[in-house]
C-alpha cells in the first residue's frame, strides 16, 4: 500500500494532463496501459447503460471483468462513479 500512496502523491504533484500521461506511460507496460484503458471503457459503457453482455461481447472481455466494473458503478460512494458523471 505504501507504494500506491507514493504513486498517488506523485500524480497529485504533476502539473498537466500531459505529465500524468507521460508518467503513466513510463511506469506501465504497453499491456497494462491497454488493460487500464479497457477497464475505463467498461466503466464508461456501464455508466451509459450498456448491458454487461453487450460490453463483454464488444470489448472481448470476460463477464467477470465487466461485473467487477458494475459493482463499482452501483456504489454511489465510489470515486469513479462521481467522476464518470462528468465524463
Amino acid at each position: 500500500m505504501k507504494n500506491l500512496e507514493e504513486i498517488s502523491e506523485i500524480i497529485t504533484k504533476l502539473k498537466s494532463k500531459e505529465e500524468v500521461c507521460s508518467f503513466l506511460l513510463e511506469l506501465l507496460t504497453d499491456s497494462e496501459v491497454i488493460d487500464i484503458s479497457k477497464r475505463w471503457r467498461i466503466l464508461k459503457m456501464l455508466s451509459c447503460g450498456s448491458t454487461q453482455r453487450e460490453i463483454s461481447s464488444e470489448l472481448k472481455v470476460s463477464l467477470c471483468k465487466v461485473t467487477r466494473g458494475a459493482k463499482i458503478i452501483k456504489d454511489k460512494n465510489a470515486i469513479i462513479t462521481k467522476y464518470l458523471k462528468g465524463v
